[in-house]
């Protein structure tokens, strides 16, 4: 009961915050109107080759549309502390870590479902705009890779804002955080690949080249696992984070 309270107190904070609002509406106008930029242009099938393609349709849901979540996420955590209103929060709920398991749970649910919906209505909004012989050829609840990206987005979302809350709750700064995991999933592991005699053995076991592996559907190179190990292996980084953020709470002073 003590944990259902909790997370009906953090939804409330969070849905009477106008600043959620607005970031959610960025999410939507990034991720929606890329498809409506696929769709319009979107050639004409030619030689019954299909035009419109999936991944081309949400591409900007995880390259642009993640980025505003992973604000999202740290900020849940981090807003508190920069109002000086984390005490107010322990005092009514003394287990810090249910406080963190609400948020977490409540924003990677958030999270899970908006991902989802936006992907469906990112297909048929492509759809609804593309030239009638592309149109024909493009089914999402047929094609293999649509499909797949119906579950391995909204999955890389709950992955992915495991980890941010969990960098949110080592740092408590929501600038550092947002700062240190935007660059982090923009690409800055690409930079130890070039690293003379050590990159390339290192690039493997870096979390987002992982987590790019296992959305691509392309396993990374000499990793010693494929495209599911590489989900698993960012689930773990995920995990692990969001562990120790929950052990730094408890320990340190409010």
């Amino acid at each position: 009961m003590t944990f259902l309270n909790t997370l009906a107190s953090e939804w409330t904070k969070l849905r009477t915050t106008r600043s959620f609002w607005w970031t959610t509406a960025l999410f939507l106008f990034f991720s929606l109107g890329w498809a409506v930029m696929q769709g319009n242009f979107t050639p004409e099938v030619q030689a019954g080759i299909p035009t419109l393609r999936a991944p081309a349709i949400v591409l900007a849901v995880y390259s642009f549309g993640f980025t505003v979540l992973i604000i999202q996420a740290v900020m849940v955590v981090t807003t508190e502390y920069r109002y000086n209103l984390q005490s107010v929060t322990y005092l009514a709920s003394p287990q810090r870590w249910v406080v963190a398991l609400a948020k977490l749970v409540m924003y990677v649910v958030m999270a899970a479902v908006l991902t989802f919906l936006t992907v469906i209505v990112s297909y048929y909004l492509a759809k609804m705009l593309a030239p009638a012989s592309a149109a024909e050829l493009f089914h999402p609840f047929d094609d293999e890779q649509a499909l797949r990206l119906m579950w391995v987005y909204p999955v890389a979302a709950v992955m992915l804002m495991t980890f941010a809350q969990g960098i949110a709750l080592l740092l408590r700064q929501t600038t550092g955080a947002v700062a240190l995991m935007l660059i982090w999933f923009m690409g800055v592991e690409a930079l130890v690949g070039i690293i003379p005699r050590v990159g390339d053995k290192i690039l493997p076991y870096l979390p987002m080249e992982n987590l790019d592996a296992f959305i691509n559907d392309e396993a990374v190179q000499n990793a010693p696992w494929g495209v599911g190990g590489s989900g698993l292996y960012f689930a773990a980084w995920a995990v692990v984070l969001w562990i120790l953020g929950a052990i730094v709470l408890e320990r340190r002073d409010a």
